[in-house]
């Protein structure tokens, strides 16, 4: 079964249990324990795939906890960003590749704005925006603190909504007598965040919050609508079907205002986000890239860029083991993702393959990207992303890769390579320019500006 097809399954379940009905404080708490209750399901009947790691911290642990907090203590009616949680590195400095660049591009930079960075960012690092930055360290030290008594808290008390809630998703879910242990610590911990930020925005008065990726900022979300502060969340990649995310009833007591789209190609329900609340405003870094580095180097044109990550990288060899024999001359450049690696037997098929090699990861992808022709891959957010930058691109969808075909508009976009003979054809063929800017468009400043203004 796939993935998307399991997802479909456990959102039947949930309307039937009516669970968002579940509530602490007029806090939806199935939200809060959602995502890893679904993951948790999903194991039972296949593995889950995520990419995600831990991230190394940057730069030197501060020391002072509220430092952070004073630095911005008088900054009233300021806007305040939440970046997502992996930061890039431009050759010069950090940057969040969602917000950063629609506060350069949009003349933000000179407003009233701050910016919280992830927890694995913290001290002296080298960041653009820097001056407006906060350290978000002071909240993990604070809800550390704050995390032991909520979970005594709700152990005490056994908050009658926890006991309920557990018991109607314990068998549907196949859940273990012990993880109402992981309800408790979770819910504990968006608490303790929760009371956190409503302190601090009753504080500093923000006109809007703006973030990326709601999963993670549910305890800001929260303390946003008890305080009506407008929100906005961020497109940040690639979602074309049902996911353990996004799927499920839109709920503005815990969902943003408003969801921010890089192209048109994204407006959909696959957000859980009303199509009315959905914007399109453009891809911002795109803008930035072409306007700050020299794109000047150019790969030859039978240079193919090849998109892996750590999930595929063995089908990915397999592919490019079957695709060498094509009588085409090319050259496959894989480019991994940051957290891939070969092992000794994958680097083996590699050297089997002699028109393939691995290029560098170290140069963001939207660098790299113009300097070549031909991209292909399975489903990557970079394959979406060359197309933005007039590549010919291709879907992989033979030696155990699966390509997105049955997703609409897709093979309008994208050649689906099925065999050696689409391959070919492929590398004959001149790139469709029609499609290029539905799903990364340029950003649109005015659009932008009338949102922040008219909306938030």
């Amino acid at each position: 079964m796939e993935q998307s097809e399991i997802i479909r399954e456990i959102h039947s379940i949930e309307r039937d249990l009516h669970l968002n009905s579940y509530t602490i404080g007029g806090i939806p708490i199935w939200r809060i324990v959602r995502f890893s209750t679904r993951i948790h399901y999903i194991n039972t009947i296949v593995k889950y795939e995520d990419s995600t790691s831990k991230l190394d911290i940057i730069g030197k642990r501060t020391v002072s906890c509220c430092s952070g907090f004073w630095k911005f203590f008088f900054r009233k009616n300021a806007t305040i960003i939440f970046p997502f949680s992996r930061l890039v590195y431009d050759e010069q400095q950090y940057l969040d590749k969602f917000t950063d660049p629609i506060i350069e591009e949009s003349g933000y930079a000179e407003k009233n704005y701050i910016i919280v960075d992830p927890p694995n960012y913290q001290g002296d690092y080298k960041r653009l925006h820097k001056k407006n930055t906060i350290s978000n360290e002071n909240r993990t030290i604070f809800r550390q603190i704050l995390r032991r008594l909520f979970v005594f808290v709700f152990k005490l008390i056994q908050f009658k909504s926890v006991d309920n809630l557990f018991s109607s998703i314990k068998e549907p879910f196949k859940l273990p007598d012990n993880y109402i242990n992981v309800i408790n610590r979770k819910l504990a911990l968006f608490f303790a965040d929760y009371y956190y930020f409503k302190i601090w925005f009753s504080i500093l008065k923000p006109k809007r919050v703006l973030l990326v990726y709601r999963e993670a900022h549910f305890p800001e979300i929260a303390a946003c609508k008890a305080l009506s502060i407008s929100t906005a969340e961020f497109q940040h990649g690639i979602t074309l079907d049902d996911t353990t995310s996004y799927t499920g009833e839109y709920d503005k007591r815990i969902d943003p205002d408003y969801f921010l789209i890089f192209g048109d190609y994204w407006y959909g329900p696959q957000f859980g986000m009303p199509l009315e609340r959905i914007i399109q405003v453009g891809w911002a870094y795109g803008n930035y890239i072409k306007k700050r580095f020299e794109l000047s180097i150019k790969q030859p044109d039978n240079a193919v860029l090849v998109i892996s990550s750590s999930e595929i990288s063995e089908q990915i060899l397999d592919a490019l083991s079957f695709l060498s024999n094509t009588s085409v001359d090319v050259h496959f450049h894989i480019r991994q993702h940051p957290n891939e690696s070969y092992d000794a037997r994958l680097m083996e098929k590699l050297k089997a393959i002699p028109n393939a090699q691995v290029v560098s990861n170290k140069i963001d992808s939207a660098k790299v990207l113009p300097q070549y022709s031909v991209v292909i891959g399975e489903n990557s957010s970079v394959l979406y992303e060359a197309l933005s930058y007039g590549c010919k691109v291709g879907m992989l969808n033979i030696c155990g890769l699966h390509a997105a075909i049955n997703i609409p508009r897709i093979q309008d976009s994208f050649t689906i390579i099925n065999k050696i003979e689409d391959f070919e054809s492929f590398m004959s063929h001149t790139s469709n320019e029609e499609n290029h800017n539905a799903f990364y468009s340029e950003f649109r400043v005015d659009s932008f500006k009338s949102f922040i203004e008219e909306k938030m």
